[in-house]
């Protein structure tokens, strides 16, 4: 069976049941940290699936990979997942389950790349904005990098806007040197 209808239908299924039990907010935040736990340590999923880890360990590791999650719906969860030997999805299951609670939430991640630290009160108007432009819930994420120079880069949704220095530097970059091959080829 495909990994992605799998991932899916155990995605839902944790959401119904967590939502009934009044934890899908925690659930999410846990799975967005075992999801983040995933990407940062890629030895992690084949720590999971190694057959000579022990059940408990698996569920233990799988714990500590989500923050320590209080959430007994996904401790029962992770449970199932072994017991089912579905612990090769898990990074998938979580992924599916933060699209689906977002959606359920009509919530919109949204990333800002900023060169310096902005204040909140900035912050809170970039929200806003991106809040009135999608009509929905706005999850707003802030990193620096100082390597963009200066501007900003904003993503959310399928939306991308770029009005970094590095990025327009990097486009008069390459008009020079394509206008500097046209004059070499003459």
């Amino acid at each position: 069976m495909d990994i992605g209808i799998v991932s899916s239908r155990y995605a839902k299924a944790l959401l119904k049941f967590a939502t009934e039990k009044g934890e899908n907010e925690e659930v999410y935040r846990s799975l967005m940290v075992l999801g983040d736990s995933f990407v940062r340590i890629p030895m992690l999923r084949d720590t999971l699936n190694n057959p000579v880890l022990d059940d408990d360990k698996k569920f233990n590791l799988l714990n500590m990979a989500s923050g320590n999650t209080k959430s007994e719906c996904l401790k029962q969860f992770f449970r199932l997942m072994i017991k089912k030997h579905r612990i090769s999805m898990a990074q998938f299951i979580a992924q599916s389950y933060v699209s689906a609670y977002r959606k359920q939430q009509h919530l919109i991640h949204s990333q800002l790349t900023v060169p310096v630290a902005l204040d909140e009160s900035t912050i809170e108007r970039l929200k806003k904005l991106v809040k009135a432009k999608t009509s929905n819930e706005v999850e707003f994420v802030v990193e620096v990098d100082p390597s963009i120079i200066g501007g900003f880069v904003l993503e959310y949704d399928t939306y991308s806007f770029d009005a970094s220095i590095r990025t327009k530097l990097n486009r008069i970059k390459k008009q020079l040197l394509a206008n500097n091959n046209k004059l070499v080829s003459q």
